[in-house]
Parts: C-alpha cells; sequence; structure tokens
C-alpha cells in the first residue's frame, strides 16, 4: 500500500511540472510572435486616394502596414517605435490631426488626398502615425481599436485621442 501512495505521489509531481513547463514553453513561444491586425489604409492611387485592407503588424522594434492587395504592396510602411512623433487617434468621419500634425501631413500631401474623405457620413476610428519624414492614415476596426492604441502605448509611443469640436 506504501508503494502504491509513492507511486501516485511521483505521478502527480511529474504530471505538474510537466503542465508548468508546457506552458512556460507555450507562453515563451506566443510572446515571440508578431501581432497582427487586420485594418484599413488609406493610400494614393495617382491623384487620389483609396482605402485598401491591410495588416498591421506589431514587431518588437517596428510596426509595418502591408496592404492586402498585391498591386498596393509598394505602399507598404514601416515604422520604428523610436522615429514615431506622435499617433492621432479619433472617432469622426474623417481623420483628425493635431495642430502640429496637420500642418505637417498637409505639406506632404496636399489637399488632394483629403478630398475623398469630405464625403464619408458614418464616424469611423481613425489612427494617424506621424514620423518626422512619412505618415500612414489608417482606418481601424469597430472590434480592434482598442488594442491597437493600447499595443502602441505598450510600446511606448504616444497617443492623441482627439475630440471633434463640440464633443467632449
Amino acid at each position: 500500500m506504501r508503494k502504491t501512495h509513492a507511486s501516485r505521489n511521483l505521478l502527480q509531481r511529474t504530471c505538474a511540472f510537466l503542465v508548468v513547463f508546457s506552458l512556460t514553453i507555450v507562453s515563451t513561444v506566443q510572446a515571440q510572435q508578431p501581432t497582427v491586425y487586420s485594418i484599413e489604409m488609406a493610400v494614393a492611387k495617382g491623384k487620389k486616394s483609396v482605402e485598401t485592407d491591410a495588416d498591421l503588424t506589431f514587431n518588437e522594434t517596428t510596426v509595418s502596414i502591408v496592404p492586402d492587395k498585391q498591386s498596393m504592396r509598394e505602399s507598404a510602411k514601416e515604422f520604428a517605435y523610436s522615429d514615431i512623433k506622435n499617433i492621432d487617434y479619433s472617432f469622426a468621419k474623417k481623420p483628425m490631426l493635431s495642430g502640429g500634425g496637420a500642418v505637417a501631413t498637409a505639406l506632404l500631401v496636399g489637399f488632394i488626398f483629403a478630398l475623398p474623405f469630405l464625403f464619408i457620413k458614418k464616424k469611423r476610428h481613425w489612427a494617424v502615425i506621424q514620423t518626422e519624414n512619412d505618415f500612414a492614415v489608417l482606418r481601424l476596426g469597430t472590434n480592434n481599436h482598442r488594442q491597437i492604441v493600447a499595443e502602441f502605448k505598450a510600446k511606448g509611443v504616444e497617443v492623441s485621442d482627439l475630440k471633434e469640436e463640440g464633443k467632449k
């Protein structure tokens, strides 16, 4: 009887060790995988801008935005977290920009890029990533906008939450 009790105890300890070891391995592998979100990206196409499906990938030191369509792949962007000056997040009919960001973006793209946004009737979640020399306009999903903002904040990037005038 004593031998069975010792065998059972050894079996329980072995199982507990294997469970803890397996969970540690799985969490380590999961932590190394980049996080990917489905979004839409505003892309300049000739004199117009169009929204195209894209993947937003959070890597260890960079974030990359890659359009799903092969024809739009040249518009892919990658930003180092340390290069991002600011991210303007808004829930509005069109992407909103902070004061300094609006001037910089206007200089980079001109009026043609903003034209399609004048006809949007429904409010959407927007994020505008700005660096010294580049930017990206993203339309976030209703199910993933909170996670994306949290990911940027966790990487040490400043995210400004902009409100429409007259809204609190």
